[in-house]
């Protein structure tokens, strides 16, 4: 008996020992896998100032796959980077939520499982509660307002403190779009009209917040749920930019779009940091540089899908509601609590640092 007692003590102390050990190697693990997965892939002609391997980049996003400005941005993207790095990168695409949900691709890239992706900033506040700052209503008077404060020190700034953060490293900024209110249930034209809807959001607590205040009910879904969320009635309406309500087709279950244009929309083109620090330093120079010409580039394409947009979704039945800037006025001052709010939640500098920037922007 006392034989099997001891025998019992050292398998558990044996097995605590294991458990430790475990822990102490699944780290060392991971970042070996991470290296692996930033090796080179295959044997490449080398050029100058390169190493001649090729290196691999899976970009993902929740826009749709076809004839839409986020995807197409993209198909340039790599066309450009794969011709500067004479293939030494190679580049694919992985639209329409292939890869997970905007929040599944959000955790992917911080773990390194997906290399880059293009997101909305919506879902970033999990990860990175500062961004929700970009979330709040009527920030920005227009897109071009909104191009200057993000590609100026108050978008660099938000970059830098992601990465410090989250090893998420912002390469550019694009845009999703500005985003308007619609409903099967009744034209919206004030917020008395959007009493008691349940209304899709984005899983971001500063869209909630602003929902509640117009008197609806948010009702978070994941984005790839939406169009069938609709379809069979779980929800009353939604609110999303022209874009992409136009490239996911969701003018096929929508009966009313209000412009009240509540929220314009960033997108941020994020990279695993550490992924990013295994390639050479010529192939990181092209990256950066083309994910500049990314911006300008998805913006222009954004801008005009949005512009055909507005017919398009009328074409398919679709009543588009254009509000007065009295009736916008109604939303606005609902908003502004909200807004408020946050300087709290988010940090008093952050706050008025962005405050200051869009003031800035403004009177140039």
């Amino acid at each position: 008996m006392k034989e099997n007692f001891k025998t019992k003590l050292i398998s558990k102390g044996w097995g605590m020992f294991m458990k430790k050990l475990f822990k102490i190697l699944l780290p060392l693990l991971a970042i070996f896998v991470l290296a692996a997965c930033g090796s080179s892939e295959t044997g490449g002609s080398s050029t100058e100032g390169g190493d001649g391997n090729t290196y691999k980049i899976r970009i993902a996003h929740s826009s749709a796959a076809t004839n839409d400005r986020l995807e197409n941005s993209l198909q340039e993207f790599k066309k450009a980077v794969e011709e500067k790095s004479n293939g030494r990168l190679i580049v694919e695409t992985y639209p329409n939520s292939q890869l997970g949900g905007e929040r599944e691709t959000l955790e992917g890239v911080q773990l390194g499982t997906i290399e880059m992706a293009v997101l909305s900033t919506a879902p970033f506040a999990g990860f990175f509660e500062e961004m929700m700052i970009l979330d709040l209503p009527y920030l920005f008077t227009d897109e071009k307002i909104a191009d200057e404060v993000l590609d100026g020190p108050f978008g660099d700034k938000m970059f830098e403190l992601m990465l410090e953060k989250t090893g998420l490293r912002g390469l550019a900024w694009g845009e999703n779009g500005v985003r308007h209110m619609a409903s099967n249930i009744r034209p919206i034209e004030s917020p008395a009209d959007i009493q008691g809807q349940k209304i899709r959001t984005q899983e971001n607590q500063a869209h909630m917040d602003m929902i509640s205040a117009f008197g609806g009910s948010p009702t978070p879904i994941a984005f790839p749920e939406l169009y069938s969320s609709l379809q069979q009635g779980v929800i009353d309406g939604y609110e999303n930019p022209i874009s992409l309500i136009t490239g996911m087709r969701f003018y096929e279950v929508t009966k009313y779009i209000s412009l009240n244009s509540h929220v314009y929309g960033a997108y941020a083109f994020i990279a695993n940091d550490a992924y990013f620090q295994t390639l050479p330093e010529d192939l990181q120079t092209i990256i950066e540089e083309e994910s500049k010409n990314w911006s300008a580039i998805e913006r222009e394409f954004n801008r005009k899908q949005t512009a055909d947009g507005i017919d398009l979704v009328k074409e398919h039945g679709v009543e588009v509601i254009e509000l007065s800037e009295e009736q916008i006025a109604e939303f606005k001052e609902l908003a502004q609590p909200v807004v408020e709010s946050y300087r709290e939640k988010i940090g008093a500098e952050l706050f008025d640092e962005l405050m200051e920037a869009i003031k800035q922007a403004e009177a140039n």
